[in-house]
C-alpha cells in the first residue's frame, strides 16, 4: 500500500527540517514519486503556510520551514509513531496466531521439542522471534537469500544448506516463511529444496 498524502507531507517536512539542500527532484527520488507529484505536494505545504520558498537566483529555490510547519511536523511525527505502534501490534497478533497453528501441526522430536526454521531474517522475522518466546516452538535455524551473519544467537544460512529434514545438519520439523514481500519466491525455493509443503507455513 503506498503512503498516504499525510505521510508524504511528513517526509517532505522532515527533509526540509534537516537543513540539507532540498530540490523537487531529490524529493521525488527519496519519496519514489513522479516529479509532478513532488511539485504538487510541496505547493500544498506552501499553501498551508508550513513551508516558504526563497528565491536563489533565476532558477533555484530554497525551501524553509515556518513556525506552523514545525508544529505540523511534530503532529505528523507523533501520528506516524502511533500508526507504527498500531501496525506492530497488529502484526505481532497475526504472527502469534500463525505460530499457534504451526505448533499444532509441528511434530515434536524425541526430546519433545518442536523445532522450526525461519526463512527470512528481516524485520518481520525479528517480530516473529519475539512472539516465538511465548510458544512451545524452538527456533533451530535461519535461512536468508541475501543476509549473512547472525540472527540473534543463530548463524544465518543460505538456501543451499536447507534439505528436506535438516538445515546445515540440524534437524527441524517445520519451515516458517518470515518474509512478507518475498513469500511466494521463498515458498517456491523451499519446494525446490525438496521440503514438503505440509511442513511449510507463511506468516501472511
Amino acid at each position: 500500500m503506498p503512503p498516504s498524502e499525510n505521510e508524504y507531507q511528513r517526509q517532505i517536512l522532515q527533509a526540509i527540517a534537516s537543513g540539507e539542500r532540498v530540490t523537487q527532484r531529490s524529493l521525488a527520488g527519496s519519496l519514489g514519486v513522479a516529479l509532478g507529484l513532488a511539485n504538487l505536494l510541496i505547493r500544498r505545504l506552501v499553501n498551508k503556510g508550513y513551508v516558504k520558498m526563497v528565491g536563489m537566483g533565476t532558477r533555484h529555490v530554497r525551501y524553509l520551514m515556518t513556525a506552523a510547519g514545525w508544529e505540523a511536523l511534530g503532529r505528523a511525527t507523533r501520528l506516524s509513531m502511533q500508526n507504527t505502534v498500531h501496525l506492530y501490534t497488529q502484526t505481532r497478533e497475526q504472527i502469534r496466531a500463525t505460530l499457534s497453528e504451526v505448533s499444532e501441526r509441528c511434530e515434536p522430536d524425541a526430546a519433545g521439542q518442536k523445532r522450526v526454521v525461519f526463512y527470512g531474517a528481516g524485520d518481520v522475522a525479528e517480530i516473529a522471534y519475539v512472539s516465538l518466546q511465548s510458544t512451545d516452538l524452538t527456533l533451530v535455524g535461519v535461512v536468508d537469500d541475501r543476509r549473512r551473519g547472525r540472527f540473534f544467537d543463530l548463524a544465518i544460512c543460505g538456501s543451499e544448506q536447507l534439505s528436506p529434514d535438516t538445515l546445515d545438519g540440524v534437524a527441524y520439523s517445520h519451515v516458517i516463511v518470515t518474509s512478507v514481500r518475498h513469500a511466494d519466491a521463498i515458498q517456491a525455493r523451499v519446494s525446490e529444496r525438496g521440503v514438503s509443503q505440509t511442513r511449510v507455513s507463511r506468516l501472511a
